[in-house]
């Protein structure tokens, strides 16, 4: 149909926003991802329809069908009624940009009064993306393997590293390519028990593969796994001697500890440190994506993989975007010390008045 048009895909921003820059443009090139060969009816199977004048919705020629769709039912942009090209817009500084993109920055650059919108776009896109993920081929080869420590934002508790219950457990695993590194997992934990790892290895890492990781008992005993969890020597290439003559080995994991700073830089930077624990894996979907399909930023091919997976996965509505169960559940709940401090100066002066 349309499809021969977008052959050939732009390379560079300016090209993208001249083939994108039209809601035509961005309409078409959806008509091909939904119906690549031509509009099938999602009832009866016909091939043959009219569209209606002026609107995304076609009606199936079939006498006994007769049944309306829309371009946008049954995708992520189901029930939106924002034009198609923020959508895309969205998406492209999602997959080009190495620090990600917060909601308030989409809403600046969208000119949105709120950020409501673009808050649940990326929370979308995001699910999208872990789809993506999961359905790729685990890791192989020798990989590195690691945990880190993200989060723990209260004052004066005195506590810190894995004392602090604040804190967000998140395992990772990063392919080795020579002196570089390939793929990347990353996978958030309830804590660091060895059942979590065992678990997170199991499905993301390819059985028989070589694991490289610290002295931790759990990677010594990893199921159907080679692993050489302990070096012998430092990067000088001499043995460290501690107390009792005991020698103390340093462990070096340059590429998994590459990818834990470069996402705590995305954490701090991009969103200010600021984030949910319901919400921090879909930043490390968003994370992997990218760092999966680097080599192929300069043709974009990561936008239109992107593009193709979000007719095919339904939208959610805010609130369950937002990690609520039921609608009834406010979206920002007060925090457990703000509570107590407005109780007592309740008390003191009577009820606070809200902006």
């Amino acid at each position: 149909m349309v499809a021969a048009v977008f052959q050939s895909l732009p390379r560079t921003e300016p090209e993208f926003h001249e083939r994108f820059g039209s809601e035509e443009a961005c309409r078409e090139y959806l008509i091909s991802l939904k119906w690549p060969r031509g509009f099938v009816c999602p009832a009866c199977g016909g091939t043959q329809s009219w569209r209606r004048s002026n609107r995304d919705e076609w009606v199936c020629s079939n006498r006994n069908c007769r049944r309306e769709t829309s371009l946008r039912a049954g995708t992520l942009f189901h029930n939106s009624r924002k034009p198609l090209k923020d959508w895309f817009l969205t998406m492209f500084h999602m997959v080009t940009s190495k620090q990600g993109v917060s909601a308030l920055e989409m809403q600046r650059r969208l000119g949105y009064g709120s950020n409501r919108t673009t808050l649940r776009w990326l929370r979308e896109l995001r699910r999208v993306m872990g789809a993506a993920i999961d359905s790729r081929p685990r890791l192989s080869g020798k990989i590195e393997c690691d945990e880190m420590l993200i989060g723990g934002r209260k004052e004066g508790s005195g506590l810190r590293g894995w004392g602090d219950p604040g804190k967000v457990v998140i395992v990772g695993a990063v392919e080795c390519r020579g002196a570089g590194s390939g793929r990347a997992r990353l996978r958030v934990l309830p804590s660091n028990k060895g059942k979590h790892i065992k678990s997170f290895v199991s499905a993301m890492i390819e059985p028989g593969s070589m694991v490289f990781a610290d002295g931790a008992m759990v990677y010594r005993k990893l199921p159907g796994l080679m692993s050489d969890p302990i070096p012998t020597t430092n990067t000088r290439g001499k043995a460290l001697k501690g107390k009792g003559g005991k020698k103390i080995v340093e462990i070096h994991l340059p590429r998994i500890h590459r990818v834990f700073s470069l996402v705590k830089r995305i954490v701090n930077g991009c969103h200010q440190g600021s984030f949910s624990h319901e919400h921090i894996q879909g930043y490390l979907d968003e994370y992997c994506y990218r760092f999966d399909g680097r080599q192929n930023a300069g043709n974009l091919k990561m936008l239109w993989a992107l593009a193709a997976r979000t007719v095919h996965q339904r939208s959610k509505t805010y609130w369950e975007s937002s990690g609520r169960s039921t609608p009834d559940i406010p979206t920002r709940v007060r925090p457990k010390d703000f509570l107590e401090v407005a109780q007592v100066l309740e008390a003191m002066h009577g009820p606070l008045q809200e902006d």
